[in-house]
């Protein structure tokens, strides 16, 4: 109960921040009549591949993971409609969770599975980080350290030290015997499950591979974003604020780090000085062009699915 207090006061104060430092400055009004709106729809487009990725990515972990036999057709379907559903945060989800049951996925597996994919996102991005910033940003430093050299570490130590840590944990578990303890028998299967998604390569080649695109096109769609806001950014800056948006919604505070993300992009925007609301709008902008590209998506997947089946019923005749 003091939990879900103490995130409405944080939302609260958050919106409040944001409303009054809107209403102090003008200059937002000048970002939106002068965005270039044509690269808009664009940008959806690369967006719903961006969702189809992601639906391919969560496959390869059903099946190549978990063994989870689940048609293509019915996946593709459950997480389009749930990405839908995500406009309501959390809704998506639940309604993901509940549709995989009946493909004998229980709910324990399912949240360890968004776990494991959310270690896996982390490390990956630090990792790719490194070595785009090694490219990009070879001489900046922070405490006479290499940018890249800080990302290569981070990513290091962020798959190190979960692994240590879950085999000791798990170590422990059997040497006390705790196996018939509720929440120890769900935190070994968890374990189980973790570290045999390090030693399964056609789960590691297809999950990476497809990391991979989701990572290029994100890129792209949010530096065109911010292209249309505001063409003197650049694409190094762009670069920046992707790596940020990255490390910011890496560690949700709140659903989709709603507000919160907001905000720590302005802070972000204003620190490579430019304003505060280029970052706050970009955030908003990119809000509003996923769940238009999520509506499209599923629509389309949706009347697809009912073609399909209508001939195949014509066919029958």
């Amino acid at each position: 109960m003091k939990k879900k207090i103490f995130k409405i006061l944080i939302v609260t104060a958050c919106l409040f921040f944001i409303y009054k430092y809107f209403n102090e400055n003008q200059n937002i009004y000048n970002i939106i009549f002068n965005a270039d709106y044509s690269k808009l729809i664009f940008i959806i487009l690369i967006i719903t591949f961006i969702i189809y990725f992601y639906a391919k990515l969560l496959l390869i972990t059903l099946t190549k993971l978990c063994g989870v036999k689940i048609p293509n057709d019915k996946w593709y379907l459950i997480y389009f409609n749930s990405q839908f559903l995500n406009a309501i945060p959390l809704f998506g989800i639940f309604y993901r969770a509940i549709q995989l049951k009946k493909f004998n996925l229980n709910y324990d597996k399912f949240f360890g599975i968004y776990i494991i994919i959310s270690w896996f996102f982390v490390f990956l991005s630090l990792f790719f980080f490194s070595i785009e910033t090694f490219f990009v940003f070879p001489d900046i430093k922070f405490f006479q350290i290499n940018l890249y050299v800080i990302f290569l570490i981070s990513s290091i130590f962020f798959f190190i030290f979960p692994i240590f840590f879950l085999i000791i944990l798990k170590k422990i578990i059997v040497k006390n015997k705790f196996k018939y303890n509720f929440f120890i028998s769900r935190l070994e299967k968890l374990i189980d499950l973790f570290l045999s998604s390090l030693s399964n390569k056609v789960f590691l080649k297809n999950f990476i591979f497809v990391f991979f695109l989701i990572h290029i096109f994100e890129f792209f769609a949010l530096s065109q974003l911010v292209d249309s806001l505001n063409n003197d950014v650049g694409l190094k800056n762009s670069f920046i604020l992707f790596m940020g948006n990255i490390l910011i919604d890496s560690f949700n505070v709140l659903p989709q780090n709603l507000i919160i993300s907001e905000i720590g992009f302005g802070i972000l925007t204003n620190q490579l000085n430019f304003n505060f609301e280029l970052g706050v709008l970009i955030k908003i902008y990119f809000r509003f062009l996923v769940f238009f590209a999520s509506v499209f998506i599923a629509i389309l997947y949706n009347v697809f699915i009912l073609l399909k089946y209508k001939n195949q019923k014509n066919g029958k005749v």
